[in-house]
């Protein structure tokens, strides 16, 4: 078969289809993250996706007062999801319910094979500069919007294990081409999310305006959704870590990212 005879547009609607086969064979567990078929009803599920961040060995970033990162996502995704699942007419799914490893490629997979409307990964930042404060909302690009975006990428793709890469390096060239390609139709989208998200985080909590952002996250890459990631605020920052482990603290964070979901979504609405 000579790939140069088919058109862009072919591989734009395909790729989700061939990747998601691909990065979740040979994935035992997943298809417990995966939503069940109802074929008793004719109307389609609308689904979105919750991505707690790290989980598991990978604890993410660590506060001074030894507060963990995936332990903060993972409150405030429940907290999100609970919201969504009360005032909206969407199902969602987390890509970990509990303190477990999820890698990059099965937390897209998962966007994928439930056919998501919206991917939100959720994550605390952490800088070597303790008075860093503040959230920030990223979108996919695979150019970083400065350094200091383009590290924190790297440092968030270079967390999985070096032996659970794909072997054959040109299959995954390929991969990531696709994903890059049906990525690329939903960047006008993740924008706009990003930039609501933002606002109301900042409306919400009286933050420092730290604007929207664009970097290449790979959980970002493999997503065929507009889709987002929030850093919740530092918790390499005392003050910031403190709110972070507040249970009312995280609520807030919850209904900040839900009032931005919900304008959005007024914006875009899903067919």
């Amino acid at each position: 078969m000579d790939p140069s005879k088919f058109s862009p547009r072919f591989f734009l609607r395909t790729a989700p289809l061939f990747l998601a086969a691909a990065l979740t064979a040979g994935a035992p567990g997943l298809s417990l993250l995966s939503a069940a078929d109802d074929s008793s009803s004719s109307a389609p599920v609308r689904n979105i996706i919750i991505d707690p961040g790290h989980g598991g060995v990978k604890p993410g970033a660590k506060g001074k007062f030894g507060t963990l990162e995936k332990d903060v996502t993972l409150a405030v995704s429940l907290k999100l999801k609970a919201l969504i699942e009360k005032t909206m007419p969407f199902r969602v799914i987390l890509t970990r319910d509990k303190d477990i490893d999820v890698s990059l490629e099965n937390r897209a997979a998962v966007a994928n094979n439930n056919d998501a409307q919206v991917f939100i990964s959720i994550h605390a930042n952490g800088s070597v500069r303790s008075k860093s404060h503040g959230a920030e909302t990223f979108f996919m690009n695979v150019n970083a919007s400065d350094e200091e975006t383009r590290k924190l990428a790297y440092l968030e793709n270079t967390g999985e294990e070096l032996e659970k890469r794909i072997a054959d390096e040109a299959q995954d060239a390929v991969k990531m081409i696709l994903w890059d390609m049906a990525q690329a139709a939903y960047v006008r989208q993740s924008q706009r999310l990003a930039e609501m998200v933002q606002e109301d985080l900042n409306l919400e909590l009286g933050l420092e305006n730290r604007g929207i952002k664009q970097a290449a996250f790979k959980v970002l890459q493999g997503v065929a959704c507009p889709a987002i990631l929030v850093e919740l605020a530092f918790i390499s920052n005392p003050e910031e870590e403190r709110k972070l482990s507040d249970e009312s603290y995280q609520q807030r964070l919850a209904e900040s990212i839900h009032r931005g979901l919900v304008r959005y979504l007024r914006l875009f609405p899903q067919k």
